[in-house]
């Protein structure tokens, strides 16, 4: 084939043959303007496939919202008509302040915070402090530190408290899986750090992160540390407090509904019930790993049939508490469960037997995060699974803001709604591209241009439907490019959409 596309003038590439190669194929990853390229010549792609995937934990949603930032701050410096060394200046505070570089995280600045870059003194001798650089000088301001819970995933979740500090707040440390929580309408005026922490990736290390709370409290900041589910929780909130009670530093913690309980809701699983459970065990899974230090006692509650076993991040080593219950005589035949992305979009779930579980799980391909519950609660998903039987579940849509009574019947009907106010936020950019887009709702053309230039952004895709509410949206929606457009309607009532028709390219059909 090479020979034959040579000899045609031709290009060809032979997978996995460097000397039959006339070109290549490198591998990318991006962030709305942002590309990271990785290649390897043809000489050991199975390196470039493993680098992207270490990229790919360590860039999230927030870089494509950084790169607008840069952009505009780059527009403002080239106004200012500075020489190429007082540019540089002024780029390498950006740098400086918003890129953690050893963790490859990054931050969104706020609109004051460039303005003040802007209108500093640019001297050579002035340099600005890295992201996770902590102050070490005294500062009269006394600052503030909320350790708040993010709730399960659902942003509905959040409680009441949770969400007057955030909209309170100055800076927001937040973790990935707390993203879908962040509330669209955040002040422009609050900073915005992800220190990207999920399940099995951590690349933020937990001393940085106390580090970075202590900096900016003593800024004088109300800092809000968003955590998914509650903060005590087996999320190292406790490190945390000490860690900020240590600097002398005022803090309060404000609990979240946590996924031991809320997840297995939504599943249909009660985890208490009169007939079958009165007692509730809370474990990590990497417990079952463990030969020394903190450990569960697997005998013991093999052994407690009145009891629910609820297991946080529980894939990794299902198979190692699945083996150790069985062992210590847990009934092979106990209703079982493993949940994933509970309460969102994303919610999936497998129900087994016990003994079965670890291979339904593989079978099912199911990753963290998820957890794990056992015991015979589990039997009552098959009646009580509401959340799966909505309409619908699983959709993950945009509707501009505000929603008012459409996107509660959406909420109602089982969609997830991202409401999104205009002009976009930098936080309604990180709640996008937290979890896979499958639809926007457009009301008028308006709302398709103000749209238009987010549809690269994380979270989005090619597969992404346009329910359009009238013609107007979907004539500008056509023009922008939409593959997928329907024309619809709100069945009052129940928020299902009613098609009025189908308006798809010939390829698309």
């Amino acid at each position: 084939m090479f020979d034959d596309a040579q000899q045609a003038g031709g290009l060809a590439n032979v997978a996995d043959d460097p000397e039959l190669c006339a070109f290549h194929l490198p591998s990318r990853l991006i962030r709305g303007s942002l590309q990271v390229v990785i290649a390897s010549g043809g000489e050991a792609p199975f390196v470039v496939r493993r680098l992207r995937q270490l990229l790919e934990k360590r860039f999230g949603p927030e870089w494509a919202e950084w790169m607008r930032a840069a952009a505009r701050l780059r527009k403002s410096v080239r106004e200012l008509k500075l020489t190429s060394a007082e540019q540089e200046v002024v780029f390498d505070r950006f740098f400086d302040e918003t890129v953690a570089v050893g963790a490859l995280t990054t931050r969104v600045p706020t609109e004051a915070e460039q303005a003040a870059w802007l209108s500093r003194p640019v001297t050579s001798e002035i340099g600005p402090k890295g992201i996770l650089q902590q102050e070490t000088s005294d500062n009269s301001r006394s600052g503030f530190v909320s350790l708040v819970g993010a709730g399960p995933g659902d942003a509905g979740l959040m409680t009441v408290r949770g969400r007057q500090r955030l909209m309170g707040a100055d800076a927001v440390v937040y973790d990935r899986l707390a993203a879908t929580a962040l509330p669209t309408d955040l002040p422009k005026r609050v900073e915005l750090h992800c220190v990207g922490k999920h399940s099995g990736n951590h690349p933020v290390p937990q001393e940085e992160i106390n580090a970075l709370l202590i900096r900016l409290a003593r800024e004088g900041k109300k800092v809000v540390r968003l955590k998914g589910g509650d903060p005590y929780m087996f999320g190292r909130g406790g490190e945390e407090a000490q860690a900020i009670v240590a600097a002398d530093i005022p803090y309060e913690v404000v609990p979240g509904v946590t996924a031991g309980v809320a997840v297995p809701a939504y599943a249909g699983v009660p985890v208490t019930h009169r007939r079958d459970a009165v007692r509730v065990t809370l474990v990590t899974a990497h417990e079952s790993v463990k030969d020394e230090g903190p450990s569960v006692r697997w005998d013991l509650l093999a052994g407690d049939s009145h009891a629910t076993l609820i297991g946080y991040m529980g894939v990794t080593n299902l198979a190692n508490v699945v083996d150790r219950l069985l062992q210590a005589g847990m009934d092979a035949k106990t209703p079982s469960v493993v949940i994933r992305y509970g309460t969102t979009s994303k919610h999936r779930a497998v129900y087994s037997e016990l003994s079965d579980l670890p291979t339904a799980v593989a079978r099912a391909g199911v990753k963290p995060p998820a957890l794990f519950v056992i015991g015979s609660v589990v039997r009552h998903a098959k009646q009580l699974n509401w959340f799966e039987r909505r309409p619908l579940f699983g959709e993950r849509v945009v509707v501009v803001s505000p929603a008012r009574e459409m996107g509660a019947m959406l909420e109602m009907s089982g969609a997830e709604v991202v409401e999104v106010p205009l002009p976009v936020t930098a936080a309604s950019r990180v709640v996008m591209g937290a979890l896979p887009l499958t639809g926007c709702v457009l009301r008028n053309a308006v709302e398709v241009d103000a749209l238009a230039e987010e549809r690269d952004s994380l979270g989005w895709g090619p597969r992404m439907t346009a329910w359009c509410l009238s013609a107007e949206a979907a004539d500008r929606a056509r023009q922008q490019g939409w593959t997928r457009i329907e024309e619809v309607s709100i069945l009052e009532g129940t928020g299902c959409f009613l098609r009025r028709g189908v308006n798809r390219r010939p390829a698309e059909q």
